[in-house]
């Protein structure tokens, strides 16, 4: 493997703006996540992907973005308009809607007509390795490479592995492409990121370019506590009962049948205590099932808007839990420590760069129930404990804002694209 990588712990030490490096190269992104258009013709787009792309026009001056074009869902939430402080700063190349395997392969032709010209007007290319109906980073990557230009790999999940666990041959044909195809496109990359040290060593073996760590965080500088913050949220939590929360996807994937499963174990034990659940998923029936049995009260929480709103949710809470059963790196993992809650985390490679046992949070192994149940009884009978771990995991997420992942981002670009 080729390059010297960043290793997590204090990648990120420095946030002003002086920091950034300007890449003023004609630079490509291609990305899966959607564009949506309402009725009345304006761009609306995720918040939290609304405040990345700001980031990105930090350093990147010349900025185009290939994405599909859809209209807004019914079942849309959080969506904000792009604005003309974006807008106006880049330029963006509709792609054909990804509304089903169908439809995009009868748009193929269309797709990588618009991408091949785009490629050919770019310096630098940015794509992915994950995207449904399949990631544009497919035909966009090797396009690049084929015309001379610099490219640029980030890979933050592998969402494939854990479908191939399903069973179904079909599943397992489709992750075995996914795969080969990943670790093909990281290998030919001039230069690639991974948000943790096992992607690198699993996608980058001989690597034409280097690969660095470079974990995804959203936080921003505005929603770290200070320490006087954080020393009267503790001073009121130390005095009360330990309250977990669980805030994510309600999908088995994430671990909730096995936190459920464990919740059922402490009632069964006599034990007291409660569970808040927070998220929006196929499993949000089975939550709701759970709600007032047993002596371990759960309780089913409507969603939350992400950042601020979501943030002073979590602030009360003692312990965030994330029971994850896969290799990827959940975002709430960043915004607990930012928020001096403690984290209550699988020993996955996702998730153990960034929770040190028993210094920052707890470690289990993914998918034990008796592990995470004496997780939890010995976490609520040691409040003063937990508040000198989350004061720790606060010192350390200091270092990891979103804005200071872009701007080591623009280094390396520099350093090695340029």
């Amino acid at each position: 493997m080729s390059g010297v990588g960043i290793e997590p712990q204090g990648a990120f030490v420095s946030t002003s703006k002086e920091d950034f490096s300007t890449i003023g190269r004609r630079y490509l992104g291609v990305t899966n996540i959607p564009f949506f258009v309402d009725g009345g013709g304006e761009i609306v787009l995720e918040r939290a992907w609304r405040q990345d792309l700001i980031q990105h026009l930090a350093y990147l001056p010349d900025f185009v973005l290939a994405a599909p074009f859809q209209p807004v869902p019914a079942d849309a939430t959080d969506l904000v308009p792009l604005g003309p402080e974006v807008r106006d700063r880049m330029r963006v190349i509709r792609l054909p809607a990804q509304s089903s395997r169908l439809r995009a392969l009868a748009d193929l032709p269309r797709t990588a007509l618009a991408l091949w010209r785009a490629v050919g007007d770019a310096d630098i290319v940015h794509g992915g390795i994950v995207g449904w109906p399949y990631p544009l980073g497919w035909l966009a990557l090797p396009m690049a490479r084929l015309r001379g230009k610099k490219t640029l790999v980030v890979v933050e999940s592998a969402p494939w592995r854990s479908a191939s666990k399903q069973g179904r041959l079909v599943k397992r044909i489709e992750a075995k492409a996914y795969e080969t195809l990943g670790r093909w496109s990281c290998q030919l990359a001039d230069l690639s990121f991974y948000t943790q040290p096992a992607y690198r060593t699993q996608f980058l073996r001989h690597g034409r370019g280097p690969g660095f760590i470079a974990p995804a965080t959203w936080v921003n500088d505005e929603d770290i506590l200070d320490d006087d913050q954080a020393r009267a949220a503790w001073d009121k939590k130390t005095a009360e009962p330990v309250r977990f929360v669980y805030a994510g996807r309600l999908v088995a994937e994430k671990g909730l049948e096995i936190l459920l499963a464990a919740v059922r174990l402490l009632g069964r034990r006599g034990i007291r205590g409660s569970l808040d659940v927070i998220g929006d998923g196929p499993l949000r029936s089975v939550v709701e099932s759970e709600s007032g049995a047993g002596c371990f009260a759960v309780r089913c929480l409507e969603p939350v808007a992400n950042g601020k709103p979501f943030l002073d949710f979590l602030q009360p809470y003692h312990v965030a839990v994330i029971p994850s059963l896969t290799d990827e790196q959940p975002r709430i993992v960043f915004d607990a420590a930012a928020r001096a809650v403690v984290a209550l985390a699988s020993d996955t490679d996702g998730l153990r760069p960034h929770v040190e046992h028993r210094r920052t949070g707890f470690l289990v192994p993914p998918g034990d129930v008796s592990a995470l149940a004496d997780a939890m009884v010995e976490m609520a009978g040691k409040p003063a404990v937990l508040r000198e771990m989350a004061a720790e995991a606060l010192r350390r997420v200091r270092n990891r804002t979103h804005r200071a992942m872009h701007a080591e981002r623009s280094r390396l670009l520099a350093q090695y694209l340029l």
